[in-house]
């Protein structure tokens, strides 16, 4: 028999599942009006316990929606659905206004003629089924549910959640890759990020059932990723890596030397040194890693501008490599942009732009599909709290006791260490010495996990 090398290499990633805490109940709601909104406060004097709750916000009456452009569908909360729906307010028509309202808000409205815009015309329809989950509105809202959406009822647990702290974060094995961020319109960057590979990260909790994730920012903005590589050119996959490239260099593309017309922002250290065509080498591979430095900097903490748009990129951004490496092509909106007797990389629509579907201020993952009798929480109007607090959550269909599950593992793995022959180790008592350890680790794992509970 071949002798083997025993290793507890792949054991210490159980120690990320150590650091999780586990959640429930999460309250990560702020009420939000426009000035001179006279709903909210109408629903406030109807339905006074509900103050302060998750329904005391926009998506009470409004839903959100999604677009297409540019072959990338782009999910958006209530408000910045509205906002897109009306123009930032310029074409505020009832036509408008109405592709913004979900069933509970139209059965609402409709009673205005006659109750006028106010709490009655509210509790006039405490009885109706709105949303038609089989649960009348006045049931919904008694037990925090939102009455204009079926999928939410009383009827569904919360799904399984887990949230983590940078802290926790930083504890856990390190990614660190350096390669470049093609966008369409905005700035191209090579930059060196760090954080930790999403594959460790999901892997360690979640179910079989699980096919991808869903990234959300506190903007509304979503991406999905499937598990594994797909033919899709949009679609960024979470497990395996991602092909190396080769580092691109031109003084008209260099953003420093040219600043009138140049894209590309060759500023960091990491960049220093290299040359065109030089190969980009990263150690651990290229992968799609959650971040939270860039060039040895925590990142700045996303805001919403005045414009309603994210500013900055933290404190977590999913970062996915391109898939089909390429240069930092121009800016789509750059005169002549695709003229290629003008640019020595000129736009191109087909190219991998990476940046696109890189989420910043991460907040919330939604590990996809949702466990059979759960619903979802509002990943559209949660999260901003968590930007301050320095957390993500994690959520969906993944082992929300994953002490039981790594238990599992552990005993499969000492019982085909014992099954081996003693001759496949170097010398016999390292058998029984790794025993000993993996059961110490389970022992360190339960003390670890079971206060939690």
């Amino acid at each position: 028999m071949k002798k083997q090398k025993w290793s507890i290499f792949a054991l210490i990633a159980v120690f990320v599942v150590a650091s999780f805490t586990l959640f429930y109940g999460i309250k990560i709601y702020a009420a939000y009006n426009h000035e001179g909104d006279v709903d909210s406060a109408n629903f406030r004097s109807a339905y006074p316990n509900a103050v302060g709750t998750k329904l005391d916000s926009c998506t009470l009456c409004h839903s959100g929606g999604s677009y297409t452009s540019g072959g990338k569908t782009t999910t958006l909360g209530s408000c910045q659905w509205c906002h897109y729906k009306t123009n930032y307010g310029a074409d505020s028509t009832p036509e408008n206004l109405q592709q913004t309202l979900n069933p509970y808000c139209l059965a609402y409205k409709s009673n205005w003629p006659t109750l006028g815009r106010t709490a009655a015309a509210l509790l006039a329809i405490k009885d109706l089924d709105s949303d038609g989950d089989a649960y009348a509105n006045q049931i919904e809202i008694s037990a925090i549910t939102y009455p204009g959406d079926a999928i939410d009822n009383p009827g569904n647990v919360p799904a399984p959640s887990l949230v983590l702290s940078l802290e926790k974060l930083e504890q856990m094995a390190q990614h660190t890759q350096f390669l470049l961020m093609n966008a369409s319109k905005s700035d191209d960057n090579y930059t060196k990020y760090n954080g930790v590979a999403l594959e460790n990260l999901i892997k360690a909790i979640k179910l079989n059932s699980a096919t991808g994730i869903t990234v959300y920012a506190p903007d509304g903005f979503a991406t999905y990723h499937p598990f594994d590589p797909s033919n899709n050119p949009n679609a960024y996959h979470v497990f395996g890596t991602y092909d190396s490239s080769i580092f691109y260099y031109n003084e008209q593309a260099d953003m420093a030397t040219n600043p009138s017309t140049g894209w590309c922002n060759y500023s960091s250290p990491s960049a220093a040194g290299r040359s065109n065509g030089d190969e980009i080498v990263n150690p651990l591979d290229l992968k799609m890693i959650l971040a939270f430095l860039r060039d040895d900097e925590y990142l700045t903490p996303g805001v919403l501008n005045p414009q309603n748009k994210l500013d900055g990129e933290g404190p977590f951004r999913v970062v996915p490599p391109q898939k089909n490496p390429g240069p930092p092509d121009q800016r789509s909106t750059a005169s002549n942009a695709t003229d290629p007797n003008v640019w020595i990389w000129p736009y191109n629509s087909a190219n991998d732009h990476n940046a696109g579907f890189s989420s910043r201020t991460v907040t919330m993952i939604r590990v996809e599909p949702l466990p059979p009798g759960t619903t979802d929480i509002n990943t559209m109007e949660a999260g901003w709290p968590y930007v301050d607090e320095k957390k993500i959550m994690i959520y969906g269909s993944i082992d929300p006791y994953p002490v039981n599950n790594l238990n599992t593992h552990l005993d499969f793995l000492i019982n085909t260490i014992q099954s081996q022959d003693d001759a496949a180790f170097k010398v016999k008592s390292q058998k029984t010495a790794l025993v000993e350890k993996i059961r110490a680790l389970k022992q360190q794992v339960r003390q670890e996990l079971i206060p939690v509970h």
